[in-house]
């Protein structure tokens, strides 16, 4: 009967209607089928990132393997580079064939690969191979980015938005814990124990990130505990309260949740 108790949203409406729309954006243009019926919510875990490393190459060739996989873009010729060997300069246009649409398999090695003679290059911070749950963000976040330009399909709100909706595409690939775990809004320290370098450079801010995993739940039925247990302490009523602003928002996710490749599902 009284709401007085009921929790404030956690974004603006512009803002939330901004990520749903996001989402509808990359379910309409990077393969709608991948997402209900394999991409999965990655977690900070050995089942997810297993094996033993004992260099900052192999944690940064271990991560990026794994995130690669997951992303459901392994047959597309993007290569590692070691930061000493790398060349920061604009990636090469490889004009692939799109015209079948964007696909994307997580699962298996279905899909024939890409060959290109310019492979597109993603290169890490060495300091974060010592925090792999921000550098497996910073690769989705890369690989994100890659798509997006290779296809040229032009994110809503225009290229000025490009780095915050491929923010979303990361965790509409299934990386949004990682992604809101490393949003950080505080930047200080305590001496020793805290290295700036070794952060992700976020565009959108942890509530955000946040609101979009909980979308990302919720679209794909997820019981959004599985979440929670991995993210930051104080996140975990921020997720709580974006779950409550998309239960409330029935006009804007329906539609999402009324797509057939959803509907397919059992």
């Amino acid at each position: 009967m009284f709401n007085i108790f009921k929790a404030k949203p956690l974004l603006t409406d512009e803002d939330a209607k901004w990520i749903f729309n996001t989402f509808d954006w990359a379910l309409a243009h990077f393969d709608s089928e991948e997402f209900f019926q394999r991409t999965q919510l990655i977690e900070p875990s050995d089942k997810f990132f297993p094996g033993n490393v004992d260099s900052h190459q192999a944690v940064a060739n271990t991560v990026f393997g794994a995130t690669l996989k997951y992303t459901g873009l392994s047959h597309w010729p993007m290569q590692l580079v070691h930061p000493a060997a790398f060349a920061s300069l604009p990636p090469a246009f490889l004009n692939l064939d799109f015209s079948a649409g964007v696909k994307r398999n997580s699962a298996d090695s279905t899909l024939l690969p890409f060959h290109s003679e310019h492979p597109l290059t993603i290169t890490y911070n060495l300091n974060q191979t010592l925090k792999p749950e921000d550098l497996s963000a910073s690769f989705a976040h890369y690989i994100a980015q890659h798509l997006v330009a290779q296809t040229q399909i032009t994110p809503l709100g225009g290229k000025q938005l490009f780095a915050p909706a491929t923010e979303i595409l990361a965790v509409f690939m299934g990386f949004g814990i990682l992604m809101s775990n490393s949003a950080y809004t505080f930047r200080g320290g305590c001496g020793s124990c805290y290295n700036a370098a070794a952060n992700r450079h976020a565009c959108l801010s942890e509530d955000k990130m946040v609101f979009a995993l909980a979308l990302f739940c919720r679209l794909k039925g997820i019981n959004p505990d599985i979440a929670s247990k991995h993210l930051k302490k104080y996140l975990r009523s921020s997720l709580k309260r974006a779950l409550q602003q998309i239960d409330d928002a029935k006009e804007q996710i329906s539609p999402l949740m009324a797509r057939p490749e959803l509907i397919s599902i059992d």
